[in-house]
């Protein structure tokens, strides 16, 4: 687990950076097909973000043209094929009985949290619920990125860098705080994979990001005044 300087000079570098872009709660709205997502949460902020700090970082890692579908899967999809759904639904199941039968017999090994298991029927009250906490407390921003190496390659740097630094941490009262995965629950962001991974954002990746972020700025303000 890396904490340091560098990450923390990164990480409020990267949620300043991300503020021009407009936000979102609806996928349809999204004016391109290729890119990463921002999450945010209502009530979380941070040191670096006092008007709301990213709580996940996104892509569409093996397909071109699906970043629509794939903010689809987590806000109308199934736990099976949301690991963002899966944490979600962990967590207010947790937080309001850790022994509730989906969660047994231990954290991440019950048909809920399990990866592919069968869902019960008491697993469709929780996909309705995580359907509409996505829509009613969450928003995200995206960039576009068309090349998918360039995608995927800076997705693991940012969950990198925002997940190493020490000042945007999770509210007390984060829902996340109920979550199963202890990088989830101590990094303050629903995000597993590449959290306090070493491949981090380098001064290059920056500039690199601010431009992306400057052309789907100016794309959605053309679409905008076109429209």
């Amino acid at each position: 687990m890396l904490l340091n300087h560098s990450n923390s000079r990164m990480c409020c570098a990267i949620q300043k950076i991300v503020e021009s872009l407009p936000a979102y709660r609806d996928p349809e709205k999204l004016p391109f097909k290729n890119g990463i997502y921002l999450f945010y949460e209502a009530s979380e902020r941070s040191g670096h973000a006092p008007r709301g700090r990213i709580v996940r970082v996104g892509n569409h890692p093996r397909s071109q043209g699906r970043l629509q579908g794939r903010l689809r899967d987590h806000y109308d999809g199934d736990k099976n094929f949301s690991v963002f759904r899966k944490f979600l639904g962990g967590a207010l199941l947790r937080r309001r009985d850790r022994h509730h039968s989906c969660l047994k017999p231990g954290p991440g090994k019950g048909h809920w949290e399990k990866q592919d298991a069968r869902s019960c029927v008491k697993c469709r009250r929780v996909e309705r619920q995580v359907s509409n906490l996505l829509r009613d407390g969450f928003k995200f921003r995206c960039v576009e990125i068309r090349n998918k190496s360039r995608r995927n390659a800076l997705e693991r740097k940012l969950i990198g860098s925002l997940s190493g630094c020490a000042i945007c941490g999770p509210s007390a009262r984060w829902l996340g705080r109920h979550a199963y995965n202890e990088k989830v629950r101590r990094s303050g962001l629903w995000n597993a994979n590449h959290v306090w991974g070493q491949d981090i954002m380098s001064p290059w990746d920056l500039a690199l990001f601010r431009r992306l972020v400057g052309r789907t700025v100016e794309r959605w303000r053309t679409t905008r005044q076109s429209g």
